[in-house]
C-alpha cells in the first residue's frame, strides 16, 4: 500500500498518543485546514509553514512531509511549452535518462538529458536554459533563517541550448548534485535568450525528479 501524507500524519500522531485536536492546538492550525490536507481537498497545496508546524508537532523533519506531498501532488508542468512568439513552440519528447523517481546517492554528481523538438516555425539561436529553482527558507521567531530543505545543486545554472531549426530535435544536459539527507527532490528549468528574458513565459519548463537513498536503501529497492 502507498504511504500517503494523510496516512503518514495520521499514525505518526497515534504513535505519539496526539489526537487530531490536540495536533490542531500544537501547531495552530484551524480543524479546517488539517481536515483539508488530510483529505487533499481542493487543489491548492499548504503553506511551507504549515508543513513545518506539522512537522514539528510529529517530532520528524519537515523534509519527510514535503516528501509525501512531492508524491502525491506531481509537477503541473506537461513538459509541452506552449508558444510565446508567433510560430516558435517547443515539445518535449522524452527523459533520456534519469526519469522522474529514478535513484541516486546522496552527494552522487549526474547528467540529467531531456530530448526536445522544436516543432515551430523558428530556428533556435543563442538560447539557454536557466535553473529556475528557489530555495524552501524558514524565519524562526528569534530571527534566524533556517534551510529547511536541501536542492539539487546544478553546476551551472545556465546552459546553452544548441542551435535547432524547426523540426529538429536536441538533447539538453544539465549536471546536478544530489544533497546529502535521503529524500525526493525536483530541479526546474525553462529556456531563455541570451539577455535572460523566457523564451515561453507561461510553460513550465522542464522538471528532474529523483530520490536521493543511501547505499543500502536503493540496493532494497533495486532487487
Amino acid at each position: 500500500m502507498t504511504e500517503t501524507l494523510s496516512s503518514y500524519v495520521r499514525i505518526r500522531a497515534q504513535t505519539l498518543g496526539i489526537s487530531t485536536t490536540e495536533l490542531c492546538r500544537r501547531a495552530k492550525l484551524s480543524r479546517q485546514t488539517l481536515h483539508s490536507l488530510l483529505n487533499d481537498q481542493g487543489a491548492k497545496l499548504p503553506s511551507l509553514q504549515t508543513v513545518v508546524a506539522l512537522a514539528q508537532v510529529l517530532q520528524v523533519h519537515p523534509l519527510r512531509l514535503l516528501q509525501l506531498l512531492f508524491d502525491e501532488h506531481p509537477p503541473l508542468a506537461s513538459k509541452r511549452n506552449a508558444p510565446s512568439l508567433l510560430g516558435d513552440q517547443s515539445a518535449f519528447v522524452r527523459d533520456v535518462n534519469f526519469a522522474d523517481g529514478a535513484l541516486v546517492l546522496p552527494g552522487q554528481r549526474f547528467v540529467k538529458t531531456w530530448e526536445v523538438q522544436n516543432v515551430g516555425r523558428v530556428a533556435w539561436q543563442d538560447r539557454f536554459m536557466q535553473c529556475m529553482d528557489e530555495e524552501l527558507i524558514v524565519q524562526t521567531r528569534d530571527g534566524r533563517t533556517i534551510r529547511v530543505a536541501d536542492n539539487l545543486i546544478p553546476t551551472s545554472t545556465l546552459v546553452p541550448i544548441p542551435n535547432t531549426e524547426p523540426g529538429q530535435t536536441v538533447m539538453i544536459s544539465v549536471e546536478l548534485t544530489a544533497p546529502h539527507m535521503p529524500g525526493t527532490l525536483l530541479s526546474y528549468w525553462k529556456s531563455v535568450f541570451a539577455d535572460g528574458t523566457l523564451c515561453f513565459p507561461e510553460a513550465q519548463g522542464l522538471s528532474a525528479k529523483v530520490r536521493v537513498s543511501t547505499l543500502a536503501t536503493a540496493s532494497q529497492e533495486m532487487r
